[in-house]
C-alpha cells in the first residue's frame, strides 16, 4: 500500500505542479474542473450509490466551473466565498458531532457537496490569475497541505496516544493534529519572509487553515463510514479516490483565498 501510494504521487505530483506553475487558463481550469468533476461522483457514489445521479451532479458541476471563468455574468466576491464557505464547514462541523446521525439525508448531503466544490472551484481559479504571485501562491497552498499531512503523520505515528474522533478516523490522533498546526506555523513564517510580510498572520492563519483541512478531511471519512465503504474510489493506486486525495483541500481553499485577498499579495 505504502509503495502503490509512494508511485502514485511520484507519477502525478510533477503533472499537478507543472500544470499550476506552467499551465495557462485553460490547462488549471481544466485541471480544478477534472479533478471536481471526480470528487463530486465520488462525493455522490457514496452519498447515495446512483451512477446516473452521480454524472448529472458531476456533470453541473463541471459546467458550473467553466463558467466561472469565461462567463462575464458571473463574479467571485471575496466576502461572499469566506462568508459561505463558514456556513457550510460549520454545517460539517457540527454534523461531525454526531456521526450516527442523519445516515438517510441524501438530499443535504447533495447539496453540500455541491456547495463546497463550487467554492473550491472558485477560489482556486480566482487565486491562480491574482498578479503577480497567482501561480506561486497557488504552489503554496497545495505545500501547505501536504505539509500538514506530513506533520500530522509524523507527530501520530512518534507521540500519538489520543484519539481526535474515535467513531469517524480512529487512525487521527490529537498528537497528530498539533504536528500539522507546528509544521504549518513553520511553513507560514518562511512564507512571510518569501513575501516580505508580517510574519505572524502567516504563523497564525496557516495553522488555522490546517484545522479547516482537518475537518474537510474527518468529513470526508464520516461521509465514508456512513456508507460503509473504506475509500471513495480507486482510481489513485494508495490513495483511493479523488476524494481520498483533496479533501483537505477542497476545505482549506476559501480560506485561503480568503487569507490571500486580506493581505492583497
Amino acid at each position: 500500500m505504502l509503495k502503490q501510494r509512494i508511485l502514485t504521487a511520484i507519477l502525478l505530483g510533477p503533472v499537478v505542479l507543472a500544470i499550476i506553475w506552467y499551465g495557462n487558463t485553460m490547462a488549471f481550469t481544466t485541471l480544478i474542473a477534472l479533478i471536481s468533476f471526480m470528487i463530486c461522483y465520488e462525493w455522490c457514489q457514496i452519498v447515495r450509490n446512483a451512477k446516473v445521479n452521480s454524472l448529472i451532479v458531476a456533470t453541473v458541476i463541471t459546467t458550473c466551473i467553466f463558467l466561472f471563468e469565461y462567463s462575464t455574468f458571473i463574479v467571485i466576491e471575496t466576502e461572499r466565498i469566506f462568508i459561505s464557505a463558514i456556513i457550510l464547514w460549520m454545517i460539517c462541523l457540527f454534523w461531525l458531532f454526531n456521526p450516527q446521525g442523519g445516515k438517510d439525508k441524501y438530499t443535504v448531503k447533495y447539496a453540500l457537496g455541491v456547495g463546497v466544490l463550487l467554492l473550491f472551484a472558485a477560489s482556486m481559479l480566482t487565486l491562480h490569475k491574482m498578479a503577480p504571485n497567482g501561480h506561486l501562491i497557488t504552489l503554496f497552498l497545495f505545500l501547505l497541505i501536504w505539509i500538514a499531512d506530513i506533520g500530522a503523520y509524523v507527530s501520530g505515528k512518534s507521540f500519538g496516544k489520543h484519539k481526535l474522533a474515535r467513531q469517524i478516523s480512529p487512525g487521527k490522533t490529537i498528537e497528530g493534529l498539533i504536528g500539522a498546526l507546528i509544521f504549518t506555523a513553520v511553513f507560514g513564517y518562511f512564507v512571510a519572509g518569501w513575501f516580505n510580510q508580517d510574519w505572524l498572520y502567516f504563523v497564525i492563519a496557516f495553522p488555522l487553515i490546517a484545522i479547516v483541512s482537518v475537518i474537510g478531511d474527518l468529513f470526508a471519512s464520516f461521509l465514508k463510514r456512513q456508507a460503509q465503504v473504506k475509500d471513495s474510489g480507486n482510481l489513485l493506486p494508495g490513495h483511493g479516490g479523488f476524494l481520498d486525495r483533496f479533501d483537505s483541500l477542497i476545505a482549506a481553499s476559501p480560506f485561503y483565498f480568503a487569507f490571500i485577498h486580506f493581505l492583497k499579495l
